[in-house]
């Protein structure tokens, strides 16, 4: 509820809410960029029509495609571009006026050749109309309301401008005639005759409708070049020369299957040449809704077969009929298509810059704060979107040049100071229609000017946000009913006390990660002997790939129906994401599951493949074995953003010829790098700082080695430098862990995977485990490392049996274990049987061939007891 101004003046600006118009026009310096676009396109097609109406005025006539289809997503600024429109050809010189730039100077002269050429009707908004209401005499009607206004229109001194001269006097009334006659026909022409009508009364008003028919379109047409003759006049003269071209523009075509189904009926009834119809719909809705309307007149009409099988016949039939409809009345070339607005113009909204930026805004919305180190480190809602605050300037400009690179960002984005460096999410959702991003302004300021004077735990109103523009998004997409009632009321609820939550019990959310391959680093080929197996085990090629992350796709399961899934908009999937971490931040985090972790959130940056021989697995001796790297469990998308930045920026300071080295040893040195720079990213984001990667100089850090002359010499140096962060990282995990946080997760990540990270399944070589090896006499200062590798020594055989079932899973996950599993079917308990003999089989073989110089754990971890498992793959012939 809004407070007045007086009730606490000491505490700043009030809230108090502004009725806003639906749609209104804009000058051209305060229009969104998709509608600037979309206005341009629709007077360059106006401009076309007004020279083919010029050219083609003695040419027979044909049947011709008059109208537009300006499309876009719900509140993407349709009825704003048409009003705009209107507006500007009504006073060009006001709606340019701003500053001057190349762009406005050729606007200028389009619309100062457009303004006299081209007239509007009055708009048609389909909204209020009632489906079954008569749109011929509504076009009509307007025709003559125009003819009318020029009638009784005042010249520039008052006068009158009617022409005087009674010739044409004579040929004015004339036209009004036509029009009139026209009218009186609209509802033979358009109308059905009631069944309940006398049958001989029945007969002869089909008889009359018929004849009306037979000539409607040449009369029609004939009308029409009076009407612009006529209306020509006062502007141009009686010479004969330049003709007025009409413009219908309307809005909401999408309004109903009847509403469309008319529109598209009126448009082929009276095209010509001298009338254009600019429709606004969204272009699903569009090519949906004629679908539809097919399909139930061949349903009334009786020709829809009966059963699932006829209904699919129908709706193919229907589906041909509207694209060849839509094609023929709007062809492909004639649809103007508005895009949502791009994150980074959606930062700056509003355009006019007289209100406070929606970025500003969101640097004011509070997160949650309390003891969790995460909430030390993310203070606003900004920080969940722009990643500034989290990449140093060197890592910052080269992720920048990698978005560039993969078109996700444009190259003037860094041209203003404040700009933002938006992550995946944020400019997932960012991506937002006009209007939306109206609504999304409006609840920050809202929340922000409201918080300066409520008592309620801070970050609530950041939760009120991201869940109003969660639901609002699955409001606005398409996704199938199921998929939005189980957000609605299943996901997305309120808790015991009535605040909002997240409740993935059961997971319903799995995370679908898209990458693509930037690098392969290729081992040296293998000793075939040696490794006490002869020919009946052997690793054929190890290589390591680096992978370059893309985007994350959310896929709903239906915890109901099992099997059935739907994938989430990208829309949808950005707020959720947010909406999941704010929630994430509490003190007691309001997202609820019964495992572990809700969401499986790991990027898939890099892996280890090795091509396995084992001659004594029968069925599939060829295993093709993915071990990816894994970086710690984190909890937050936001953790995980920084991570993909940070390493796609890595991927980008790499020279194109670092990967593709010679030599077995150089290839070795390169992959002990990737594996140093891969940690300390880990480290770098699971501390304190969240993120803040430094790259260092010539002397120290990555730079050092990428302008090393001597790379073995400067790896050296890097991996101590890595050991010291992270001995850093333990000792402030043990100053400042707050129990379940961030630095707990970088603890449990330290403990059971770093030590896994430089064995044989993730490296390329042996000597990846001096990465692990601190030199004879060399401490820490504060003793982190000690303490990390103690830990290590306690928990040895735990670390034994994490590997070995590591391995086994790899294995387990592979195709050739999917395509055993096919083979083997449903066989019951020999099929199982004979399939965990194959796997324990392939097990053994990895274990015998990378294990033949004894267990490389020892080379990292002290006290080590047998591995655990079959003793022999004799066991299983």
């Amino acid at each position: 509820m809004a407070t007045t101004s007086h009730e606490a003046p000491e505490a700043g600006p009030q809230y108090l809410p502004t009725p806003l118009a639906e749609a209104r026009a804009f000058a051209w310096a305060d229009l969104l960029t998709p509608t600037r676009q979309g206005l341009q396109e629709l007077f360059s097609w106006l401009e076309a029509a007004c020279e083919g109406n010029a050219n083609g005025a003695n040419t027979s006539t044909e049947h011709l495609s008059t109208s537009l289809l300006v499309s876009g997503a719900r509140g993407s600024g349709k009825t704003t571009l048409l009003l705009s429109a209107v507006q500007a050809l009504r006073d060009w010189k006001s709606f340019v006026r701003g500053p001057p730039s190349p762009e406005v100077a050729s606007l200028s002269r389009t619309l100062e050749r457009l303004e006299r050429r081209v007239l509007w009707l009055e708009p048609l908004d389909l909204e209020p109309v009632p489906s079954q209401a008569n749109l011929l005499a509504t076009l009509l009607v307007r025709v003559r309301a125009a003819l009318d206004h020029s009638r009784h229109a005042k010249g520039a001194r008052g006068e009158s401008a009617r022409w005087a001269s009674s010739i044409l006097e004579e040929g004015a009334e004339e036209t009004w005639g036509k029009l009139d006659h026209l009218i009186r026909d609209a509802s033979f022409m358009w109308e059905d005759i009631p069944s309940t009508t006398d049958a001989r009364v029945r007969a002869e008003q089909q008889i009359r409708a018929s004849e009306i028919y037979a000539n409607f379109q040449p009369r029609f047409a004939d009308a029409m070049e009076d009407v612009a003759r006529t209306l020509s006049m006062p502007r141009f003269g009686a010479s004969g020369g330049e003709q007025v071209l009409l413009v219908l523009p309307i809005d909401n075509v999408d309004r109903s299957i009847e509403h469309l189904y008319n529109i598209v009926k009126l448009t082929r009834m009276v095209a010509s040449r001298h009338l254009w119809f600019v429709l606004a719909a969204g272009h699903q809705e569009f090519q949906r809704f004629m679908e539809r309307s097919f399909q139930r007149e061949l349903i009334v009409s009786g020709q829809a077969d009966i059963g699932s099988r006829g209904q699919e016949e129908t709706l193919a039939i229907a589906r041909r009929q509207a694209a060849t409809t839509l094609r023929r009345a709007l062809p492909p070339s004639y649809r103007i298509a508005l895009a949502p607005v791009e994150p980074h113009e959606a930062w700056r909204f509003p355009v006019d810059g007289k209100e406070e930026s929606l970025g500003s805004l969101l640097r004011r919305l509070r997160l949650p704060t309390g003891k969790r180190t995460e909430s030390r480190v993310l203070d606003t809602f900004a920080d969940l979107l722009d990643l500034n605050g989290r990449l140093m300037p060197d890592v910052a400009r080269c992720y920048r040049e990698a978005l560039r690179t993969d078109g996700a960002e444009s190259r003037d984005t860094d041209a203003r100071p404040d700009e933002p460096l938006l992550q995946h999410v944020g400019r997932l959702a960012l991506k937002l229609p006009a209007r939306t991003l109206q609504d999304l302004w409006l609840a920050v300021r809202r929340e922000v000017l409201s918080g300066l004077h409520s008592e309620e735990e801070q970050g609530e109103a950041a939760v009120r946000v991201a869940a109003e523009m969660l639901r609002n998004a699955i409001d606005e997409s398409d996704l199938p009913a199921w998929a939005s009632e189980q957000l609605h009321h299943r996901i997305v609820r309120p808790d015991d006390q009535g605040r909002i939550c997240l409740d993935l019990t059961g997971r319903p959310i799995r995370r679908s990660k898209r990458t693509s391959l930037h690098g392969v680093l290729q081992g040296p080929p293998s000793d075939p002997g040696g490794n006490g197996t002869g020919a009946h085990a052997r690793v054929l090629g190890t290589e390591v790939h680096l992978r370059r992350f893309h985007e994350v796709v959310l896929v709903l399961e239906d915890l109901e129906e099992r099997g059935r899934e739907a994938p989430l908009p990208s829309n949808v999937s950005g707020w959720f994401m947010l909406l999941h971490d704010v929630l994430m931040l509490f003190e007691q985090p309001r997202v609820l599951s019964a495992d572990v972790t809700a969401l499986e959130m790991s990027p898939e940056m890099l892996v280890t493949v090795h091509e396995l021989w084992a001659g004594r697995a029968r069925g599939e001796p060829f295993v093709q074995a993915a071990f990816w790297w894994p970086p710690p469990s984190w909890n937050t998308f936001i953790e995980f953003a920084v991570l993909t930045a940070q390493w796609r920026a890595f991927l980008v300071r790499l020279s194109k010829g670092f990967l593709s080295a010679s030599g077995g040893q150089d290839v070795s040195l390169r992959a002990r790098f990737i594996q140093a720079a891969w940690v300390e990213n880990v480290c770098s984001v699971a501390g304190l700082t969240l993120g803040r990667w430094d790259w260092g100089d010539e002397r120290q850090g990555v730079v050092s080695v990428l302008r090393a002359s001597q790379l073995d010499a400067a790896l050296e140096r890097y991996e101590q430098h890595v050991r010291d962060t992270v001995a850093h990282l333990v000792t402030r995990i043990q100053e400042r862990s707050a129990g379940y946080d961030r630095l707990w997760t970088a603890w449990t990540w330290l403990r059971n995977e770093l030590p896994l990270q430089v064995l044989p399944e993730f490296a390329l070589a042996s000597d990846a485990r001096s990465l692990l090896r601190q030199p004879p006499g060399a401490a820490s200062e504060d003793g982190g490392w000690e303490a990390l590798v103690k830990d290590w020594r306690a928990q040895a055989p735990r670390l034994v049996a994490f590997r070995q079932q590591r391995v086994r899973d790899v294995m387990n996950l592979s195709s050739a274990a999917g395509s055993l599993r096919q083979a083997l079917g449903a066989g019951g308990g020999r099929a199982s049987a004979a399939y965990y003999g194959w796997l324990d089989t392939v097990v053994e073989a990895w274990f015998a061939v990378v294990d033949h110089d004894g267990d490389p754990l020892a080379g990292v971890v002290l006290g080590l007891t047998p591995r655990l498992g079959p003793a022999s793959t004799d066991e299983h012939p």
